[in-house]
């Protein structure tokens, strides 16, 4: 068996030629490098594991001190979370605000809210000089806990998280100019409620003449929002990154004043105390439609007239089945638009057993309540939204939802109106149509043509698309013009009692048209989803929402269920809309009475 080099004798190996030396000492030098990276690699997987056992042990630690911390492994989030009973996006957002600002007042550290740009977080100011103080007071507090901290992503960095019951945060982080921190909260089903984008991010500002003494500073000068000469920016404080009002506050502008968030007053600086221009200040209320197919009073009124339904128009058996909608459409309302002053819901002689009418915030506002004795009983939802406006009590602005509408993550009033009143309207990619009315088309093509010929006779022009299945902003001024513009139009539709080929799509294809034409409302997007329940992929549909990418609004509409599926889709939308909705809002009766 031939001997490795190094077995020979040296003057033996001189005798080798010098091209098979070579060869040899290549070799010799490869297995030497294999042998040492093996032995790296065997030591950096005894470090992973002696790692990965720390953090089990403090897991399991931070668990047995505090039962509601759980282990998530989803949804792109692996750590520790918190279970909570119950739900709201602001809530989540102003809860890791006191996980932070309760411990830099009980450290001692100033703070001060500022006014981020982001409808999830809240932000706080602190400065440069105070980052060791805040790095150790967070520890100390909640070196135990379910809280992340995290290193945002920016400008082509990743983001670098870490949480506190795993062990030392990582160095990136606590250099970081802004760093965030959160508990995720999940559902006791495991259902991941708000993740590290509701946290609270702390900022670290500092004096305008150390920007300048770095190296870089001249070019991050350049990237402030607020351009400021020099020598007031050097004895100004200066923000590491923009936010809605200004990245630098100059002497005459920190003046310190306070803000209530969530209950607590908080400190801040005068600036970011004001009402912004943009601002939504005026009040806005929600209308639900709403009709419990499921009731045999209402089932009997309806058959009694059914000889009045044109043809084709008359409602689906399956557009009156309850899946019990609206209460988890007034969940997602409760989950994410806290704007919101007052939820009327228009039903006809009904009320859902499981409602609170005399929860706090919510209204049932009956047919009789809004509609002429001659024009009921109705079961057309166009003439229903012929009357929505005479609501009384309702704001001048407002949101009009079908109970098939569903919030999917954090609004703002701003989602839906401009700050001077202007109405935002989202407009289908789905078009009504043209040429004359078609037998047997579907309600809402025949309901928009109508619309075109009113309104371009009107104004000369023509209406192609339709609106997104998402909730309508409304102006009860625009409402009342259209009842005196188009008296005949819109009192045929209030006075049909099932949908008809000459009805008119009052409340979005008409309102929004017209307000659009009378410089009230601006096209704007408003990311949806829509799903038609009864179809053969639905299901696949539904788990295409939960996968992403996020939106802000969903329908599940059951447009046409065939009878023998009604029991799989009833089964299949309660599994879904009970894990997306999982807590009772405050308008649900508890218990709900048999």
């Amino acid at each position: 068996m031939p001997q490795p080099d190094r077995l020979l004798p040296g003057a033996v190996r001189r005798l080798l030629p010098s091209a098979v030396r070579a060869r040899r000492a290549e070799a010799d030098w490869v297995a030497a490098e294999r042998a040492e990276r093996e032995q790296e690699e065997r030591e950096r997987r005894d470090r992973q594991e002696r790692r990965r056992r720390r953090i089990a042990e403090r897991r399991d630690a931070a668990r047995a001190a505090d039962p509601q911390i759980r282990i998530l492994d989803a949804d792109g989030l692996q750590g520790p979370a918190r279970e909570v009973v119950a739900f709201t996006a602001r809530g989540a957002g102003d809860r890791n605000l006191g996980l932070v600002a309760d411990v830099l007042e009980s450290a001692g550290i100033d703070y001060f809210v500022v006014r981020g740009r982001s409808r999830l977080r809240r932000v706080v100011g602190v400065h440069e000089s105070h980052r060791a103080a805040v790095l150790e007071a967070m520890r100390e507090r909640h070196a135990m806990s379910a809280l992340h901290a995290l290193r945002p992503a920016r400008e082509g960095r990743p983001q670098v998280r870490s949480a506190y019951a795993d062990g030392a945060l990582d160095a990136r982080i606590k250099r970081a100019p802004v760093i965030r921190f959160a508990e995720p909260l999940v559902s006791p089903t495991g259902r991941l409620l708000a993740g590290l984008e509701y946290g609270c991010d702390v900022e670290f500002w500092q004096e305008g003449a150390r920007l300048t003494e770095a190296a870089d500073g001249p070019e991050r000068a350049a990237r402030l929002r607020c351009q400021t000469p020099p020598e007031v920016r050097d004895v100004s404080l200066v923000a590491p990154r923009p936010n809605l009002v200004a990245d630098v506050l100059p002497p005459s502008a920190q003046q310190r004043t306070t803000v209530s968030i969530g209950g607590r007053s908080r400190p801040t600086y005068e600036p970011f105390a004001w009402t912004l221009a943009d601002e939504v200040t005026f009040p806005v209320d929600v209308v639900y439609t709403w009709v419990d197919g499921d009731d045999p009073a209402h089932a009997r009124r309806r058959a009694r007239f059914s000889g009045q339904a044109p043809a084709g128009l008359a409602a689906n058996a399956s557009r009156y089945i309850s899946h019990d909608e609206l209460r988890y459409s007034l969940r997602s309302l409760h989950m994410y638009a806290p704007f919101v002053r007052h939820v009327y819901v228009v039903t006809d002689a009904q009320v859902p057993g499981w409602l609170d009418r005399e929860a706090r915030g919510i209204t049932v506002v009956d047919h009789q309540d809004i509609f002429d004795d001659v024009a009921l009983p109705t079961f057309n939802s166009h003439a229903i939204g012929t009357r929505l406006h005479h609501i009384a009590g309702l704001s001048d602005r407002y949101l009009y939802l079908n109970d098939d509408v569903f919030l999917a993550r954090p609004v703002t009033a701003e989602t839906f109106f401009h700050g001077n009143g202007i109405a935002r309207v989202a407009f289908s990619p789905f078009q009504l149509g043209v040429g004359d009315l078609i037998p047997g088309e579907v309600a809402p093509n025949s309901a928009g043509k109508n619309v075109r010929a009113l309104l371009a006779e009107s104004f000369g022009r023509g209406i192609t698309h339709k609106f997104k299945h998402a909730p309508h902003p409304q102006i009860r001024e625009v409402m009342l013009e259209l009842e005196q513009a188009y008296p005949e139009a819109v009192g045929a539709t209030t006075r049909s009692r099932f949908r008809s080929p000459a009805d008119v799509g009052f409340a979005a294809t008409l309102h929004h048209h017209y307000a659009l034409l009378t410089g009230r409302a601006v096209p704007a997007d408003i990311a949806m989803r829509y799903v038609d329940v009864g179809a053969p992929d639905a299901a696949e549909r539904l788990a295409r929402l939960e996968a992403g990418p996020p939106v802000d609004t969903f329908c599940l509409n059951d447009l046409d269920t065939p009878e023998e599926a009604r029991a799989a889709v009833q089964e299949m939308m309660r599994d879904f809309l009970d894990s997306r909705f999982p807590f009772p809002s405050p308008f649900e009766r508890t218990p709900v009475p048999a």
